[in-house]
């Protein structure tokens, strides 16, 4: 099975609190993170032709040319956490309109919802899931 890719805007306190707790409940290990700020990240995000998103949207790329973002992309990735699949279930529930209104709205107050952030060391073994 090929290994979905996360890209996240590696400058954002939130986004790394955020892309931890997918790394640290990603028990199946199904996503690589990759920080929009990486060259490996300007490479996919070049590759599939997406500008402007990588710094207000959680970006996830499956199958080499699924593109996701906003609440869709976290509902997918929630559907692959094993403790979490209710809440991706659940999200479901909301039409998408609604889901990406509350998203936006989060990634739009996220730096002041984190102040003065430390963001998290990874230890070794959540370390080998990002892509530098």
């Amino acid at each position: 099975m090929e290994k979905s890719f996360i890209i996240f805007d590696g400058n954002c306190g939130f986004c790394n609190k955020a892309i931890m707790f997918i790394a640290t409940n990603d028990k199946n290990n199904n996503f690589k993170f990759v920080s929009s700020l990486s060259n490996f990240g300007t490479t996919l995000l070049s590759k599939h032709k997406i500008k402007g998103l990588e710094k207000s949207t959680i970006i996830l790329v499956e199958n080499e040319n699924e593109i996701y973002t906003k609440s869709i992309s976290i509902r997918k990735i929630m559907l692959k956490l094993p403790y979490y699949k209710l809440i991706g279930n659940l999200m479901f529930v909301l039409p998408r309109i609604l889901s990406d209104y509350v998203y936006d709205f989060i990634s739009k107050n996220r730096k002041r919802i984190v102040k003065n952030s430390v963001c998290e060391i990874p230890n070794s073994e959540i370390r080998k899931k990002f892509i530098m």
